[in-house]
């Protein structure tokens, strides 16, 4: 019996050891298994976790690239600025927030609140304070000896002329990126590629460069270089203000444009905006050239004439009615402000006669109709290069009718953009072939590598020469005896048209607010600049010949005196102070 209790224990201690032993086992086994997975199948991520405690990486911003005029000279470039962060772990007296929060925001208002909360409840170590200020605004932070207080220098973008060509450059906001214009249509090119280099924390958080550790040097942006002339822009800009501000308009647009080859020398919208002192609101920074669309009213005629002189239906000569300047027909009344019996068709040009374009469109067959409005350039975007290019607005041929046409033959119930229509004027000013409009002249990269380079580009031929010779000629009569006589200067041949449209408010054509226009190019026999003036609810006289028109006169009358071999030696003896 005892001999039995004996063996059962020591069977008992014997299952015990093998457990032990088993567990042992495993638990060797299980280390083994966990140690060769830590030093040979995660050992690259045990390595990475070592050196993220002891190196860190600073980002290296690339500086982003220049922007020129055709000319060569700066529009947009990169100064040094200095923003300044808080490490708010490091700041333990109230007080001492107080005073450096007072020093972005002395009022003690809105800002200084914000930036107050923040400091004093977020678990995190880095706050912004304020960024991009210059040398002197910056020392009243920088002479701080406020331990947690960070002092960054990075570049800030500024614009050499400030508010001249704003729209166009449009900006960046405060991290270099661009928000509005060129600068967002080509920000992927100008701001480059950021690089890094890898530093050393030591046993105090210090970071140190060492030689040996990676590097990658940032890529600088892409320069530009666009088609405009900054002078020739600045002139602009200045006459579209005077005479915006003469007319009491709320809005306005200018464009130049060499017709042969699609080049923008100037575009300018008001009111404009200066990106050097922040912008609150992008849409201030809107191109209203490209983005803005109106019906065009009378300047929309040269297409009704175009159309109707390539298929034949009407010559300068032809004789058109007039009807004493009343023509109601099923309801609709069409009104002229220079009534008339009967003339030539010259002559209702001259005077731009509703009536009568509103009979000439409906002689032309709506499909023919339809394809020249569609291939001077409206109803669709003109690819041009910068951001917010609208496709202005015409009707489906299927909802063209009797009335509809009518009101398209003298420009309304369409919708175009400046620049659309000053490339259907450039489009008869070069012989009926539309050039691309375009605004890069060239892109190279920061070694001096060309990598884009802007080239004219033919679109189409839209009608004849033969065509686009008459109509030169129709354009000349308006400027020299019809309704945009204040754009003559003597001297120099001048072919253009005026335009006046109700806007469209609120579901009906109101009888207060206008849009005024004038387009024109010269010389008219061998034109190489094609100008659009456009401006928005004109007070007092809203007539596009009285308002739009004299503006055009002073700007080319500025250029011609800034650089009088402008039109390559044309009319050499034009005497521009006589006019």
């Amino acid at each position: 019996m005892k001999i039995e209790e004996s063996n059962q224990i020591n069977f008992r201690k014997k299952w015990k050891l093998i457990f032990v032993f088993v567990s042992f086992s495993v638990c060797i086994v299980i280390i083994l298994v966990k140690l060769f997975i830590i030093q040979f199948i995660e050992a690259e991520e045990y390595r990475k976790i070592a050196r993220n405690q002891h190196e860190s990486r600073i980002f290296l911003r690339p500086e982003r690239g220049n922007i020129y005029d055709r000319e060569g000279k700066i529009l947009a470039t990169n100064i040094i600025s200095y923003s300044f962060a808080v490490d708010p772990t490091l700041l333990k007296d109230l007080e001492t927030i107080k005073y450096i929060v007072s020093l972005v925001d002395s009022t003690q208002g809105e800002i200084y609140q914000r930036l107050l909360k923040k400091i004093t409840t977020t678990k995190k170590s880095f706050v912004w304070l304020v960024r991009g200020l210059d040398d002197s605004s910056s020392s009243k932070f920088t002479n701080l000896k406020t331990e947690g207080l960070i002092k960054i220098i990075e570049p800030k973008r500024t614009y050499v002329y400030n508010e001249i060509a704003a729209q166009l450059l449009g900006c960046t906001d405060v991290d270099s990126k661009g928000i509005a214009g060129l600068e967002l249509s080509l920000d992927s090119l100008l701001k480059g590629n950021p690089g890094y280099m890898t530093v050393l924390r030591d046993a105090i958080g210090r970071l140190r460069p060492i030689a040996n550790l990676p590097v990658e040097t940032a890529k600088h942006g892409c320069s530009v270089e666009l088609t405009i002339d900054i002078e020739l822009q600045k002139i602009m800009e200045t006459e579209l203000i005077n005479g915006a501000t003469k007319t009491g308009s709320s809005g306005a647009v200018a464009i130049a444009i060499v017709p042969e080859t699609g080049e923008i020398l100037a575009m300018s919208s008001y009111p404009s905006v200066n990106p050097n002192m922040g912008i609150n609101n992008t849409s201030d920074l809107r191109n209203r050239a490209i983005t803005d669309i109106y019906e065009p009213g009378s300047t929309f005629k040269i297409v009704t004439a175009a159309a109707a002189i390539e298929e034949g239906l009407i010559q300068p000569e032809s004789i058109v009615y007039g009807y004493n300047g009343l023509l109601v027909n099923n309801d609709i009344k069409i009104t002229d402000t220079h009534p008339f019996d009967k003339t030539t068709f010259s002559e209702a040009f001259r005077y731009s006669s509703n009536i009568v374009f509103a009979n000439l469109a409906s002689s032309i067959p709506d499909v023919k109709f339809y394809k020249y409005i569609r291939d001077f350039g409206f109803g669709h975007n003109l690819d041009f290069d910068s951001y917010g290019e609208s496709d202005g607005l015409i009707k489906k041929l299927s909802e063209f009718n009797s009335v509809s046409k009518k009101f398209a033959g003298f420009g309304y119930g369409i919708s175009v953009t400046p620049l659309q229509l000053l490339i259907s004027y450039s489009t008869i000013a070069n012989s009926g072939i539309m050039m691309k409009p375009y605004v890069i002249k060239s892109i190279r990269k920061n070694t001096g590598e060309l990598i884009y380079e802007g080239k004219p580009q033919k679109i189409r031929q839209v009608v004849s020469k033969k065509t686009s010779d008459i109509l030169k000629d129709l354009l000349v009569g308006v400027v020299e005896n019809g309704t945009g006589k204040y754009a003559q200067i003597s001297g120099l041949s001048i072919a253009g048209k005026t335009g006046t449209s109700q806007q469209f408010v609120e579901g009906s054509y109101s009888k207060t607010d206008y849009t005024a226009s004038f387009v024109g190019f010269f010389p008219a026999e061998s034109p190489k600049i094609a100008i659009l003036i456009l401006l928005d609810k004109p007070a007092g006289n809203y007539y596009g010949g009285a308002t739009a028109a004299p503006i055009f006169k002073n700007i080319v009358k500025g250029w011609l005196t800034l650089k009088p071999d402008l039109l390559n030696g044309f009319h050499p003896k034009l005497d521009i102070s006589k006019n």
